[in-house]
């Protein structure tokens, strides 16, 4: 039998009216699970998931590498909270060098609750992780018997359906008789990304700045006197332009050396890259990813070639 990981963060899928429990505990309600899989546990954190920050990230990433790391395990499943899976799972995404599936499995209604949907997420997280299918696509997100790819998923609502791919769409779903995969991502991610966890020990300050009529020059400013080292604008769809206003603070940020991305505010559309332009252009990520990107590149360059490069790649 395939053996599996559990890195266990908290979150909805742990979480009861009485308050928050072991993935020991959880595992007594859901004996099916170890039908499917041999399970290891690793008590990371237990916390509310807004409460993360990137040095929770770091815990996280540090955890799941030793779990891809250690030979005997098949594949890797992480407990976490909704309302930052998609910055966990796509922060993953990129350190982790791995081809072992990771998945992220949330809940959005309390375990024990009426309609409870974590137990089914949980058991189809372990049917992903040891899915021969799901080697070398990167980290994926579970709920409501879909897969998502961590670089596409955005939660846009409390309901168990509220979380989506955006214009991608779903990777494929797990069904009752197998795992479904229709496609992949085409983007570098794990194996075979440049970054790796094993070489962070902190994150750069990165910032993300609105657009919208009337919005100036204050905030950039602030953030850049707070230590900002990059900032990402989610601009006006199609083309992440700031306000003029914005323009010009943020022009005088970048050549205090501070790299500022655009992205679409929409949401749905890819930024067309401009080589006449001061600022990175952010392809078709939401800002929070984008800002998740930075942050990493930001250990590597400044260059604004070169970070425009691997906002094209990943």
């Amino acid at each position: 039998m395939s053996l599996v990981k559990i890195v266990a963060t908290g979150g909805t899928v742990a979480n009861t009216v009485t308050g928050r429990l072991s993935v020991d505990e959880l595992l007594r309600d859901i004996p099916e699970a170890k039908e499917i899989a041999d399970l290891e546990i690793s008590d990371v954190l237990r916390l509310a998931s807004h409460e993360f920050t990137p040095s929770e990230w770091l815990k996280i990433g540090y955890a799941v590498a030793d779990a891809a790391e250690d030979d005997r395990v098949d594949g890797i499943v992480v407990t976490h909270g909704t309302l930052t899976a998609e910055e966990t799972a796509y922060f993953l995404h990129l350190v982790v060098r791995t081809s072992k599936p990771i998945v992220i499995v949330c809940a959005q209604r309390r375990h024990k609750m009426s309609g409870n949907d974590g137990d089914r997420n949980f058991l189809d997280a372990l049917r992903i992780a040891t899915s021969e299918s799901a080697q070398g696509k990167g980290v994926f997100v579970t709920l409501g018997e879909e897969i998502h790819s961590a670089r596409d998923v955005v939660k846009t609502n409390q309901r168990p359906g509220g979380f989506v791919s955006r214009s991608c769409g779903i990777l494929g779903h797990v069904e009752s008789d197998q795992v479904t995969f229709y496609r992949a991502p085409m983007r570098r991610h794990t194996a075979h990304s440049a970054f790796n966890i094993r070489e962070l020990a902190r994150l750069p300050r990165v910032d993300i700045v609105a657009s919208y009529p009337g919005a100036d020059h204050v905030p950039i400013r602030a953030l850049v006197d707070a230590g900002s080292q990059g900032l990402v604008v989610e601009g006006y769809a199609f083309s992440g332009k700031p306000t003029l206003s914005q323009q010009e603070e943020l022009t005088r940020a970048v050549k205090q050396g501070i790299p500022v991305v655009c992205v679409n505010r929409g949401r749905g559309g890819r930024v067309p890259t401009s080589p006449k332009s001061l600022f990175v252009q952010g392809d078709d990520l939401v800002a929070n990813k984008a800002r998740i990107l930075l942050m990493l590149a930001l250990t590597q360059t400044t260059d604004r070639l070169k970070l425009q490069s691997i906002f094209s790649d990943y």
